[in-house]
């Protein structure tokens, strides 16, 4: 008889996908199976993943903001995609970072658990590299959700003169996620319930030419602010990069 603890076994996270998934399919997405390889919680409502990217680094230009759904499983075996963006890539080892922003959800029920070992399935569907046409300055627009985005694309572009934007729905996210400090970035948090369309609209408009806009909030402020840059700024569809990276419920 066996007293010691028998080791957790690695768990899988391949649910159905259903419709969702025969139209993510139909729209040219490509699957992975990922695999957490380390695990770190900076802070307390904060993970990040370090997990095997199943040779997307040898196949795709993992460039800031690029992203991946992630199929998370209900306990009725249903899949629900999320969006995570791939953060500090190292083709070295095909590796690379998912960072997650602990909240209410099932997402953040995968991640609070998530030990070396454990898989789950991914799609390619991305948008578009915000760095394209050689910007002379990136405004970002943000939230906890996209923190991750910011932050990498902060580490990862040199000298480019980044403006990053954050509303802050609690007081202390400033402190629980840090920006990456650099020349030639100018960083500001939002007061939580501070109208962050009207902020990033007078931003944008004090903001050099060959500005490229990249806004990442959740759906309402990110259709309304996309929308206002393009009326009353004028700005041409290919220097605003607009995605919502959540939804209220």
């Amino acid at each position: 008889m066996s007293t010691g603890s028998a080791a957790a076994l690695p768990r899988l996270s391949s649910p159905r996908r259903g419709v969702e998934g025969l139209m993510v399919r139909a729209w040219g997405g490509k699957d992975l199976r990922l695999t957490v390889i380390a695990r770190e919680q900076p802070a307390e409502r904060f993970v990040r993943l370090r997990v095997d990217l199943d040779g997307l680094l040898e196949r795709d230009e993992v460039y800031p903001t690029y992203w991946l759904r992630l199929w998370f499983e209900t306990p009725s075996g249903k899949g629900h995609q999320r969006a995570y963006t791939v953060v500090t890539p190292d083709g070295a080892t095909g590796t690379g970072c998912l960072e997650f922003y602990l909240h209410p959800g099932i997402a953040s029920d995968w991640a609070r658990s998530a030990a070396p070992g454990d898989g789950i399935d991914a799609t390619v569907l991305n948008g578009r590299d915000p760095l394209a046409h050689s910007p002379a300055h990136l405004l970002m627009v943000g939230d906890g959700a996209s923190y991750p985005a910011i932050a990498d694309t902060l580490r990862r572009t040199g000298e480019l003169p980044v403006t990053a934007l954050l509303q802050a729905h609690d007081p202390e996210d400033p402190q629980i996620m840090p920006l990456p400090v650099r020349a030639g970035a100018d960083v500001r948090w939002l007061e939580p319930g501070q109208d962050v369309v009207a902020a990033a609209l007078e931003a944008v408009a004090a903001a050099p030419e060959g500005t490229n806009v990249w806004v990442a909030l959740e759906g309402v402020p990110t259709r309304r602010l996309a929308g206002a840059l393009r009326r009353e700024l004028g700005l041409p569809k290919e220097r605003v990069h607009s995605l919502a990276y959540w939804k209220r419920s």
